[in-house]
């Protein structure tokens, strides 16, 4: 059950993410998220190597209005987005039990710098249950990407203002949020809007078994990537 959109602005204006925008979407998430997200770019991360994950993650959220995009008022292109999904415990621990190989970040590929990230994010997003009993159903943050173009326009602001409302998450039976934040951007302002760190991973502890040396360097200063939960 979709809520209230932030107001339109002279350059903006919100949509709740439709089943026919996948595509649209998609294409923003390749052309902006892969390219601009310091683990994608500390991988190197392809096309054909992330489109998988994002196939997941777009699956994920399309079964609830649950995520919210922002167009330009005047091309009507996608410049920013927020994906979240429901998450359920009691989905997620039977899925484990019936497929242990079924993981939510998935990525086709053989480059280990690349299967580093899922492995980071997988083991970090599996632990959410056990580090929080108490919670049955959340809204997990999937990704939170605005185009470098469009940046400290607000929107992401507006993005987190519409997911942590209230009412919007009782409709969803969800009493908390849970994020992967694998930015130190991101890492920063959930901070500030009173996200708690459940788990973090280093990145200088995975390192290239041939070489010793962290297979994850980032060039913005992420150094880390914290599981982060903010209970409603």
């Amino acid at each position: 059950m979709s809520h209230k959109l932030p107001p339109p602005t002279d350059r903006y204006y919100f949509e709740v993410l439709k089943n026919e925008q996948k595509p649209d979407m998609l294409k923003f998430l390749l052309d902006n998220f892969r390219v601009d997200e310091p683990l994608n770019r500390a991988s190197k991360i392809s096309c054909e190597e992330i489109e998988k994950c994002l196939n997941g993650a777009l699956g994920r959220a399309l079964k609830t209005e649950s995520s919210i995009l922002a167009k330009t008022q005047d091309t009507h292109e996608i410049v920013g987005c927020m994906l979240n999904s429901v998450w359920r415990k009691d989905e997620s621990l039977n899925n484990s039990l019936e497929n242990d190989d079924d993981k939510d970040f998935e990525f086709c590929t053989v480059r280990k710098e690349v299967a580093m990230v899922g492995e980071i994010l997988n083991e970090l997003h599996e632990s959410f249950w056990s580090l929080r009993p108490d919670q049955d159903v959340v809204l997990h943050f999937e990704i939170s990407s605005v185009s470098v173009n469009h940046r400290r326009k607000g929107l992401a602001f507006n993005f987190l203002n519409w997911s942590e409302n209230k009412e919007f998450l009782e409709s969803l039976g969800a009493t908390g949020i849970a994020t992967e934040a694998s930015s130190l951007a991101n890492q920063t302002l959930l901070n500030k809007r009173g996200y708690t760190t459940l788990a973090t991973t280093l990145l200088f502890t995975k390192v290239d078994p041939e070489t010793g040396k962290p297979m994850l360097i980032c060039d913005d200063g992420t150094d880390r990537v914290n599981l982060m939960f903010k209970e409603i």
